[in-house]
C-alpha cells in the first residue's frame, strides 16, 4: 500500500516528536508507519481538496513542515527547547510514590548553577507523578515571571504540553479527540497561561535516570531527590488558618443556623456539629480558608476541595 502525505512523517519523527513522545509510543509509530512491510509513505506537492473549501488559492501553496508544526504548537513565537546561555537555569521534578500503603506526592525547583531548592513542598495524596510534574513545571513558570531562564524537566508530557499539544488542545477547548475534557485540565491552562508570562523562556527535555557529573544530569537528579524528600512531608493547613485569631469569628448567619438544625446540628462547645461529629462552618469561613489556602498552594478546585474536606472534616452551609 501507497499512502501520500504532504508531510514528510520520517523527518517529523526522527526530528520533532522524539521530544515529546515516550520511546515506547515512537517505536509503535516507527513500526506502523516507517517500518511496516506492507506500508511505504510518499511526500506529495499535490493540493489537498479541502484546502479549497475557502475558495480557489490566490497563488501555488507552499508548504514546510517543520515551519506548519512550530506554527501550529508553538504557545509563544520565541519559544525554544535550547538553553539559554545567561540568566536563571532550573531544574523541576514531581514525585508520587506509594509507601506503606499510602501515596506520598511533592514537586521541587532547583536552581542549577548553585543546586539550591527554589521551591518545593508536599502536594495532595491523590495526584499522579504526571500532575505533580506538571505542577512543577507551573510553579518555575510563575516565579520566572517577567524574567529570563531556562526549565529543565524529565517529563516528555510536561515537554509536549509547553511545546507540542498544549497549544492544539488549547484551540479545541482543552478537549482531548474523543471529545472529552482533558484528565489534568486546570493544571494545563494555568501552564499556558504562566507559559506567557516570562520575559524569554526555555523549556528543555532532559532524560531522567542518569549517572554522571554532567550539569544536566546532576542538576535532574538533584531536582528528582528533593521532590522526594518533599513528598514525604505533611501536608497541613496553615496554622494561621485554623488556629490563632480570625480575621472574623465564624459565627453563621441566621438563616445557617435554621440549615444546620435542618440537617441535624447541634450546637457543643461554640460549634455546631452533625451526629457523625462533623464540624459545621459558615460558607463566608470556609471561602476565606479557601482562598487562603489557593493564594499559598496555587491548587486547582478539584485538589482544594479534596484537602479542605480531608483536614477540615467539615461541611460548608449551602447558602
Amino acid at each position: 500500500m501507497v499512502v501520500y502525505t504532504p508531510h514528510n512523517v520520517r523527518t517529523i519523527l526522527q526530528q520533532k516528536a522524539e521530544k515529546w513522545l515516550t520511546d515506547a509510543r515512537l517505536l509503535k509509530y516507527e513500526a506502523i508507519l516507517i517500518h511496516a512491510p506492507e506500508l511505504e509513505l510518499k511526500t506529495t506537492q499535490a493540493s489537498n481538496p479541502a484546502g479549497f473549501l475557502y475558495g480557489e488559492a490566490l497563488g501555488k501553496p507552499m508548504h514546510n513542515c517543520s515551519d506548519l508544526i512550530e506554527l501550529q504548537t508553538k504557545v509563544r513565537e520565541d519559544l525554544e527547547d535550547e538553553e539559554l546561555e545567561e540568566e536563571e537555569k532550573w531544574f523541576v521534578d514531581g514525585s508520587a510514590r506509594v509507601i506503606e500503603g499510602k501515596r506520598k506526592s511533592g514537586y521541587a525547583i532547583i536552581n542549577g548553577k548553585t543546586g539550591e531548592v527554589v521551591k518545593s513542598g508536599p502536594l495532595s495524596t491523590s495526584w499522579s507523578a504526571q500532575a505533580c510534574e506538571l505542577f512543577a513545571v507551573l510553579q518555575a513558570l510563575r516565579e520566572l515571571k517577567r524574567k529570563t531562564g531556562t526549565i529543565f524537566t524529565d517529563s516528555k508530557y510536561a515537554f509536549g504540553v509547553v511545546h507540542t499539544f498544549g497549544k492544539i488542545w488549547e484551540e479545541r477547548g482543552l478537549i482531548n479527540t474523543r471529545g472529552k475534557n482533558l484528565v489534568h485540565e486546570d493544571l494545563i491552562r494555568q501552564i499556558l497561561e504562566a507559559v506567557r508570562e516570562p520575559k524569554a523562556i526555555v523549556v528543555v527535555y532532559v532524560k531522567g535516570h542518569q549517572a554522571g557529573l554532567q550539569f544536566r544530569i546532576r542538576g535532574n537528579n538533584l531536582a528528582d531527590q528533593e521532590a522526594r524528600k518533599a513528598a514525604l512531608l505533611t501536608l497541613d493547613i496553615p496554622e494561621n488558618i485554623t488556629n490563632g485569631p480570625q480575621e472574623f469569628p465564624p459565627h453563621p448567619t441566621e438563616k445557617e443556623i435554621e440549615e444546620f438544625k435542618k440537617i441535624g446540628g447541634t450546637l457543643e462547645k461554640g460549634k455546631w456539629k452533625l451526629t457523625d461529629g462533623r464540624e459545621l462552618i459558615p460558607k463566608a469561613y470556609a471561602r476565606t480558608i479557601l482562598k487562603r489556602l489557593h493564594s499559598q498552594t496555587h491548587w486547582g478546585t478539584q485538589a482544594l476541595a479534596e484537602q479542605f474536606l480531608k483536614f477540615l472534616d467539615a461541611k460548608v452551609s449551602s447558602n
